[in-house]
């Protein structure tokens, strides 16, 4: 017969992570008036064109953008499917 082991209470960084889903709105700020604008996480991962809600610039969201911005939120305990 097997035993369940406790879990150690005194661990140093407990962390919750979070699954995101396609419908979250991420900001991504304009690189040309530097004002954000909220996308889906569906349209980055799909790297559509972002319209800019204040300037209209068009910016593509290139793979290393989308693999940074994963990073970043996986540090923060938010995850996401590619």
């Amino acid at each position: 017969m097997t035993q369940a082991l406790r879990a150690r209470q005194d661990q140093e960084h407990q962390t919750v992570s979070t699954i995101l889903s396609d419908q979250v709105m991420i900001p991504i700020n304009c690189d040309h008036c530097h004002q954000d604008t909220d996308v889906s996480l569906q349209q980055l991962k799909l790297r559509s064109p972002v319209l800019c809600e204040h300037c209209y610039e068009i910016k593509t969201f290139s793979e290393t953008e989308l693999k940074l911005t994963r990073l970043i939120l996986a540090q923060a305990g938010y995850h996401f499917a590619l």
